[in-house]
């Protein structure tokens, strides 16, 4: 996660580039979203956004072999593209990426397991005993055994 920087006071009044103050109830992305170069100052007095929307029509920001990590230990590259400001957020970028997809799958697997467990007070009764645990277990093997077989 990028750190957080709040800036609260302008330095420098003078600055070149007219810095304003930045509301204190505003959130300011400040990262490079783009693997491009940075605008000339020709080209950005050009180009002058009445919106957000334009803004991202005309730089289509995007960001190519972002490394993320695998389960092994190895590395995978994809790539995420940045259309509107919600594709920011973890389900946008969830759904970019399959390996990320493929991770939130199985963490939302695994919560439902463990709801289950705290909602099921058979199946908790049932693993506390070892001989009901060792039968659900050989109960379970077979139907994934069965599930596979059909694949």
């Amino acid at each position: 996660m990028a750190k957080k920087t709040v800036i609260t006071k302008i330095l420098d009044a003078n600055a070149q580039d007219g810095v304003i103050e930045f509301p204190q109830n505003r959130t300011l992305y400040v990262d490079q979203f783009t693997d491009k170069a940075p605008n000339t100052d020709e080209e950005r007095e050009v180009f002058k956004p009445k919106n957000l929307k334009e803004v991202f029509e005309h730089y289509q920001p995007s960001k190519e072999g972002v490394a993320l990590e695998t389960e092994e230990g190895g590395s995978v590259y994809e790539d995420f593209e940045f259309r509107q400001i919600k594709d920011f957020e973890d389900e946008q970028l969830i759904g970019q990426s399959a390996l990320l997809s493929d991770k939130k799958a199985k963490i939302d697997a695994y919560n439902a397991i463990i709801r289950q467990l705290e909602k099921n007070k058979p199946l908790r009764n049932a693993l506390k005993d070892p001989d009901s645990r060792e039968s659900l277990l050989n109960v379970l093997k077979s139907l994934l055994a069965d599930i596979e077989d059909a694949e």
